[in-house]
């Protein structure tokens, strides 16, 4: 079980909070609203209402015996610049959230060890799915790679991995297969693995490989 402290109570801070909670882990969401604290408060281990910008109301919740700390007040440039740079004086792993590219070169300044942009990031995954329309899902790994849930395209149904050999013809990798009436997942499927009309494939590879991949018809 981990410890993780998540500023700011937004939607977006809001859900990663309640689900780290779900998940088994201790979890402290701390926000300046009063309303926003007083909604999560049987949702996750512990709540406390505090203003980020303040470094001692900061320190007071004892934030350097957490693992992480979550900065989710992306819209609040102040508050998210002030609160990522006394969490890092408190020597803790800082995950934030940033709205603009700007702001994360703010908070990469501030040695930030991970920056999200949700908003940017979900409007490029749907983008990609609406633009493909057997593309159920789409994760970029950096600038060239991706993982991509892609549903078996007909002429793969009733075949073994094997047969289609879709490393050799497509140059990617199928590194799970999922039944979405089951929803069993198979993690590294063997060559003998035979694909049905219900599975979808999850696959690793350049982008350019899978957009290949994704016009099989």
């Amino acid at each position: 079980m981990s410890r993780f402290a998540v500023i700011g109570l937004g939607r977006f801070g809001s859900h990663l909070a309640a689900r780290l909670y779900e998940l088994g882990h201790e979890v402290l969401a701390v926000d300046q609203d009063a309303d926003l604290v007083q909604a999560m408060r049987d949702s996750v281990s512990q709540v406390a209402q505090v203003d980020a910008r303040e470094k001692a109301q900061l320190r007071a919740l004892g934030l350097k015996d957490f693992d992480t700390a979550i900065i989710s007040v992306g819209e609040h440039l102040e508050a998210s610049t002030l609160a990522a740079l006394y969490c890092k004086e408190l020597e803790l792993r800082v995950v934030a959230r940033a709205v603009t590219e700007d702001h994360g070169k703010i908070l990469e300044a501030l040695g930030v060890d991970e920056i999200v942009f949700p908003e940017r990031d979900s409007a490029l995954r749907l983008a990609e799915r609406l633009a493909n329309s057997n593309l159920l899902d789409f994760i970029a790994l950096g600038p060239d790679y991706s993982i991509a849930e892609v549903a078996a395209p007909v002429p793969f149904i009733g075949k073994t991995l094997a047969e289609l050999q879709v490393r050799q013809r497509f140059n990617v990798h199928v590194i799970a297969v999922q039944d979405v009436l089951t929803g069993k997942v198979t993690m590294a499927p063997p060559p003998d693995a035979r694909i049905r009309d219900s599975d979808v494939l999850v696959i690793l590879g350049a982008k350019k490989d899978i957009e290949k991949f994704q016009k099989v018809r």
